[in-house]
């Protein structure tokens, strides 16, 4: 219920900035053709750029979630990241803290760690990581690490360790993690299909928009061609 809320009321705030963008827009369109017969549909078409590109982009983002496998979700903030032989990296965004390892393959058993996954590196094959919380205690809401883990995704094994000490001595460098929400996994065809879904999301937005003020200003210099020809004339 209240995730619900919070997704209108972070729509209504897009669709609010993409409202006065779309009036900026509208504006500028409106001061090119000062002193000239201003083109009133292109001028409204420039307004409705913004809100066009945000539903646009809305729509991408439900297309993707409906049908790409393990998509992070767009609009809660739960995210499925794959993580090398078979395993992923699944949490709420509303508990990152809570995260944990699932594997996808059936010979495969669930990794035994102590608690939630709070921030994590991948390192090739190994993912070195903190613990959010430990399963045998309450969590007391502080966003901090709870010891520290090696986890082998080649054989399954979890290597708990005490100190980010053991941890960077254990990886042979200094582990540089990131919160669990945050993480992007490096596994090839995921890097693919997230250079894809960024393309497909932002790329025709981008590329219309550059047309189209192409096409203003080619517009308007065709004007000022014209007045000049008449006053040579």
């Amino acid at each position: 219920m209240f995730e619900m809320i919070g997704l209108l009321f972070g729509l209504a705030i897009l669709s609010g900035l993409a409202i006065l963008a779309g009036g900026v827009f509208a504006a500028l369109a409106w001061l090119l053709f000062w002193g000239h017969h201003r083109p009133m549909r292109l001028i409204v078409i420039a307004g409705l750029f913004p809100i066009s590109t945000l539903v646009y982009v809305i729509s991408c983002a439900i297309c993707m979630e409906i049908f790409v496998p393990d998509q992070p979700d767009f609009f809660f903030g739960d995210f499925a990241e794959p993580l090398p032989n078979g395993y992923i990296l699944t949490g709420l965004g509303k508990m990152p803290e809570f995260s944990y390892f699932e594997s996808t393959l059936p010979m495969k058993h669930q990794p035994p760690l102590l608690g939630g996954v709070r921030c994590l590196e991948q390192d090739g094959q190994t993912v070195y990581g903190a613990y959010g919380h430990l399963d045998n205690r309450s969590y007391d809401g502080e966003n901090k690490d709870r010891g520290y883990f090696v986890f082998d995704t080649r054989t399954g094994a979890v290597t708990n360790l005490k100190t980010v000490e053991e941890l960077n001595s254990a990886a042979g460098h200094t582990v540089r993690m990131v919160e669990s929400q945050v993480f992007r996994s490096q596994v090839p065809r995921r890097i693919l299909l997230r250079n894809i879904e960024n393309v497909a999301l932002f790329g025709p937005p981008v590329i219309a928009t550059l047309f189209f003020i192409f096409f203003l200003l080619r517009r308007r210099m065709k004007k000022e061609y014209s007045v000049c020809a008449q006053l040579q004339n």
